[in-house]
């Protein structure tokens, strides 16, 4: 699958912004991409290692809740991340 990052999370991902990574689940693929860049996991992860509510996750255009985060995923499907930003 390919990852797609976006905002601020370019800056952890050596600024590469569409990333193929394995895996049969979108989590997999989430978890790949934090192994292959570390800094990532504490941004896009809690302490527990569920991914942050302040990020958003779409597979093929479809946004996804955390809960779904193990719906299967090929090779050519696309996973977005979109972190909202807060600001005044």
């Amino acid at each position: 699958m390919i990852i797609k990052v976006r905002g601020i999370l370019l800056r952890f991902t050596n600024y590469e912004n569409e990333i193929e990574v394995e895996g049969k689940t979108v989590r997999e693929g989430l978890d790949q991409l934090a192994a292959r860049y570390p800094n990532l996991r504490d941004v896009l992860s809690d302490r527990d290692g569920a991914v942050r509510a302040t990020h958003f996750i779409a597979l093929n255009g479809e946004q996804l809740s955390l809960d779904e985060l193990d719906r299967e995923a090929v090779e050519d499907d696309r996973v977005d991340i979109v972190t909202a930003v807060s600001g005044g």
